[in-house]
């Protein structure tokens, strides 16, 4: 029996281990599964990519298809490729209708170049010729005419032409690219064989044919598009909603456990040395919260590249455009404090180089300071971490709430109602009250904090003294009394306002969560989301859909001026208006009028893009010429030398750099789908019933790299077109015989010869455009690296004139709706429009320093490190400004705090009164970054003598008025905090400025007319005019 019993229990364990073996496999599938990134959504994306064009493939099987398309029928299933199926409706929809309009205007074009061609041949024949041009048939089967000199020079005249436009429009606008790519292929095939058609009726023919060889294409991509898996603008901004949330959720428990560590840690040397590389590297609590803003600031910037093509998308749903709008603008104010709470590593580790304590080579006094104000914010950070964790905690379930209510996640199951009846449970409908009561207990805590802030430094007060600041406290009065400007005076204040820096910006968050879930309540209470209706955008929206689709920007300058007639009228500066032209006054009359339009024309052809067209017309031209003479006109066509053609018109860039890479990409790209073409077609031994569904499960992979690593995008795109290319056309060369597929003189290829010959010509055509890109001069990265820079201090001066004009404007009481003058509207879309302009030229600085590392340099290094050092101080000033706009909002409250509670109004108004008799020299600051935007975007040195403006110190001018405004003992108002965030925002964005102006001094120079006079002694003496 024991050994009976011993042998099952062996066995049990053995089943056991074994049960455990295959969990651990299990579990390791699982794992390097999650790796690809390839979930639900993204499979959907990939089918989609690889079905469009296998059903061009499959569809040519059929003799009616490939009668009609003969051996132009892989072009069908290329056009699917470039129309990305997969992007959502309102996306696809839009590059549809360009897609159409380039198309059809090309196929227009061309037809009308054929008109001139054939004439010109007819007029001007060519004596004694009466060999074919290329020695075969032209499309469908007819025969092609003598080569004519005429007629292919007005090809070559045709073909630069539509080649300039198209190359010019691609660089004009991101929503041109497809267009313009598709535009290109049908010009360089069109002309190139116009020249050889011997009279209208064959040329129309074939051009029919060709153009609907792309319409199949478009129509086929369409229906796979809007029929298969359909997927919506809406549906995409509802999955950038739960990962904004989720991101915000993100940064906000790294914000907490950054504070949790710097009870234990030295919070003014952030950066940590790595001995065995000797290399500093941040703190590991540090490094986690900024890769999770990173990741926050990604989020919020696709989510708001998203939302214009939902907001315009017709669809049966919940929400509506203006819904979308106020869920933006609510998701963006709980953004921009968290944005602010995560600058608090680099406040530390700014107020310690403030001090000297940023090594360990500081003096024994400083050291001894520096060990104490640590320890006494060992001391502080105990005091705020309970509630800090609290606050976060119940701000995490009211996100989790809002995404719930708007049926964006389940609710949670409920087994017992009673024994959750205290807690928060994201879902129920109690909640908002129940968080709303939870935060007041909270934030009537913070008299504890300052409690505690006093006993830190030596002082016994109770929470009862902070709510009535007139009774006396000897002690405390010694604390006040220290002299104002001593170091130990200014460490005191840096505290404090660092401590209510962290609780007002935990606070902020925490009410903008409050307005968040007020406002999905509010949709459900509304009855929006209880039933699905159809939303259609209004007539406002779609005519501004029309200008960013053909004008490439929806914002038009408006007359913000406004005049009421019962109130007084509001003058808005000239940054509000277009911008002036100092060679021409605005046009007065009709003739002016009309002859300022006619100056565009002028202006578009002296653009950037307009020599970027000239410069791929005549890469394209160089290979093109070849068709045109006699002795190699046969040898072009023969060996399809128009892919390196085509190659040229759609992979040139409008920069060396960026031309070198996307190359190198496409290069890589087709001889990796050369390889996987021979495998798709011998792995089944060229049999077509087999190829197809290899060839479907082949594609999947461009798809796949375009959605989950979308910097790849170029091998997404070359590799399945190239794949195509080769076994589409192989495969029609099975259905139509060899003879039918060399009807318009290409010669014939295996498909083992067909791959080497595409990729030769690839090489070739990317060589020619390249020497292009840097002939006759190249033009760089670099000097689009500097524009941006100018481009973007410009924009700061912009922004900081429309906040410094926000805050002033609240200050004096006039931001609020009912006002009458638009001001709030106005300048809130102002510095909104600005600052999504900046953070885009600031995503742009960061990605052209990445594509640097394929330069080739010439002449002395780019100086790299010094451009990402500007961007990221550019960065750091911007999120000040915001905060400073953001903190200002309070002011409103303050004033309604004083009209509705008068017992406690007496400090606010006083302080209302004494901010209108300050002078603030702030306007420097902008002019400052005026002329840095100036000296960079023109590479001109810096003037002499410059001076970083002295910070606004707004504390020191209202203690100088009345020395009692910002004393401790009101530091419980309901204002001082935001006082303390927006004077602590000044100083760091003025200590940004310190260090910007000398990186921008390194760049550019300053002219400087001293000079010294070395005497025989050795001595140098400056002399200076």
């Amino acid at each position: 029996m024991s050994g009976t019993s011993q042998s099952a229990g062996t066995v049990d364990e053995k089943c056991t281990v074994e049960s455990k073996h295959k969990q651990s496999l299990w579990e390791r599938v699982t794992a390097l599964w999650s790796k690809t990134g390839i979930t639900w959504r993204v499979y959907k994306a990939m089918f989609k990519g690889a079905l469009a064009p296998t059903l061009c493939l499959a569809l040519y099987q059929a003799d009616s298809f490939s009668n009609l398309f003969s051996n132009i029928g892989y072009l069908v299933a290329i056009v699917t490729i470039l129309s990305v199926v997969f992007r959502p409706r309102a996306t696809y929809l839009q590059s549809l209708l360009l897609n159409l309009l380039f198309v059809c205007g090309t196929a227009a074009v061309v037809v009308l170049a054929l008109y001139t061609i054939v004439t010109a041949r007819e007029n001007f024949p060519e004596p004694d010729n009466s060999d074919n041009g290329d020695g075969g048939e032209a499309a469908s089967g007819l025969l092609t005419s003598p080569y004519n000199s005429s007629a292919s020079a007005v090809a070559g005249v045709w073909l630069f032409v539509l080649v300039y436009i198209l190359a010019s429009l691609r660089a004009m606008g991101k929503q041109y690219m497809i267009s313009a790519i598709m535009g290109s292929i049908f010009a360089n095939v069109g002309m190139v064989y116009c020249a050889q058609l011997a009279n209208m009726t064959v040329g129309l023919a074939y051009i029919r044919t060709f153009l609907s060889a792309f319409l199949t294409g478009l129509a086929i991509a369409t229906a796979v598009s809007l029929f298969i898996f359909p997927s919506t603008s809406r549906t995409v901004i509802f999955e950038d909603t739960v990962k904004y949330v989720g991101a915000i959720r993100t940064a906000l428990k790294a914000n907490v456990t950054y504070i949790q560590s710097l009870e234990h840690v030295d919070m003014f040397t952030t950066k940590r040395t790595e001995t065995l590389r000797h290399r500093s590297q941040r703190a590991p609590e540090v490094e986690a919260l900024k890769n999770s803003i990173r990741g926050l600031s990604a989020t919020a910037s696709k989510f708001e590249s998203d939302l214009p093509f939902a907001k315009r998308e017709v669809d049966i749903g919940y929400l509506g455009p203006d819904d979308l709008q106020n869920l933006s603008r609510r998701l963006r104010l709980v953004f921009i404090p968290l944005v602010g709470l995560s600058c608090l590593s680099d406040m530390f580790e700014r107020s310690g180089k403030d001090h000297g304590w940023d090594d360990d080579t500081s003096q024994d006094f400083e050291h001894a300071r520096k060990l104490q104000a640590i320890a006494e914010w060992h001391e502080l950070v105990r005091l705020i971490k309970d509630p800090f964790e609290s606050v976060s905690a119940l701000i995490d379930q009211g996100l989790e709430h809002v995404l719930i209510r708007l049926r964006l996640a389940s609710p949670h199951k409920i087994v017992d109602i009673e024994a959750d009846d205290n807690d928060l449970v994201p879902g129920r409908d109690d909640l908002l009250e129940r968080l709303h009561s939870k935060l007041k207990v909270v934030h009537d805590r913070r008299t504890e904090i300052l409690v505690g802030w006093c006993k830190v430094h030596g002082v016994e007060v109770t929470a009862e003294y902070f709510r009535n600041p007139e009774a006396e406290n000897k002690k405390f009065q010694e604390l006040l009394d220290v002299q104002t400007g001593t170091p130990e005076a200014k460490s005191m204040r840096m505290q404090l306002y660092l401590l209510l820096y962290m609780e007002f910006l935990l606070r902020s968050i925490g009410r903008r969560t409050e307005d968040l879930i007020l406002f999905a309540e509010g949709l459900r209470t509304s009855g929006k989301l209880s039933k699905r209706r159809l939303v259609v955008p209004g007539s406002k929206r779609m005519i501004k859909w029309l200008k960013s689709t053909f004008d490439g920007e929806a914002n038009q300058q408006e007359d913000h001026n406004v005049e009421d007639s019962h109130g007084p009228a509001v003058r808005y500066g000239v940054g509000f208006q277009k911008k002036k032209d100092p060679m021409h006054l605005p046009p007065a009359n009709t003739w002016e009028r009309f002859s300022d339009r006619i100056r565009k024309i002028a202006a578009i052809l002296r653009s950037p893009q307009s020599g970027f067209g000239f410069r791929v017309a005549c890469a394209t031209m160089s290979v093109a010429i070849i068709a045109f003479l006699r002795e190699t006109q046969p040898f072009y066509t023969r060996n399809r030398l128009f892919w390196a053609q085509i190659m040229i018109a759609i992979g040139m860039q409008p920069t060396a750099t960026d031309s070198l890479k996307t190359s190198l990409f496409r290069i890589l790209g087709t001889a990796i789908a050369m390889l996987v073409a021979w495998v798709n077609w011998y792995i089944v031994d060229g049999i077509p019933g087999g190829i197809i569904p290899f060839y479907f499960v082949f594609l999947h992979l461009g798809p796949w790299i375009i959605v989950n690593h979308p910097k790849y995008t170029t091998l997404g795109m070359i590799g399945p077109i190239t794949v195509t290319l080769i076994v589409g056309y192989s495969l029609q060369t099975l259905k139509i015989g060899e003879a039918a597929a060399q009807i318009s003189g290409q010669q014939y290829f295996p498909v083992y010869e067909l791959g080497p010959v595409r990729l030769a010509t690839v090489l070739g055509g990317l060589f020619v455009a390249w020497i292009w890109t840097v002939f006759p001069y190249p033009v760089t990265e670099h000097q689009e690296q500097k524009a941006s820079l100018g481009h973007t201090l410009y924009l700061l001066a912009h922004y900081y004139s429309a906040m410094h004009e926000t805050v002033q404007a609240r200050l004096r009481g006039l931001d609020v709706q009912d006002s009458g003058f638009r001001l709030n509207s106005v300048l809130e879309k102002t510095r909104r429009n600005i600052w999504m302009k900046c953070n885009a030229l600031l995503a742009g600085l960061r990605l052209r320093t990445v594509v640097m590392k394929y330069d080739i340099p010439f002449g002395g290094k780019f100086p790299r490190k010094q451009y990402e050092d500007i961007t990221e101080l550019l960065q750091s000033m911007l999120n000040f400004m915001v905060l400073i706009s953001y903190a200002s909002t309070t002011f409103n409250d303050m004033k309604d705090a004083s009209e509705s509670q008068t017992s406690k109004s007496e400090w606010l108004r006083a302080f209302r009164q004494l901010v209108a008799h300050t002078s603030d020299t702030s306007h420097n600051i902008a002019t400052l970054l005026s002329l840095l935007g100036s000296s960079v975007s023109n590479s001109e040195p810096l003037p002499p003598y410059l001076k970083v403006p002295e910070p606004f110190q707004m504390s020191e001018q209202l203690e100088q008025l009345d020395s009692d405004i910002l004393s401790v003992r009101h530091v419980a108002e309901p204002g001082y905090s935001t006082f303390a965030v927006t004077q602590l925002a000044l100083k760091f964005l003025h200590d940004d400025l310190e260090v910007l102006v000398p990186a921008i001094k390194e760049l550019v120079g300053e002219l400087d007319f001293s000079f010294n006079i070395v005497e025989p002694t050795g001595d140098e003496t400056r002399h200076s005019d």
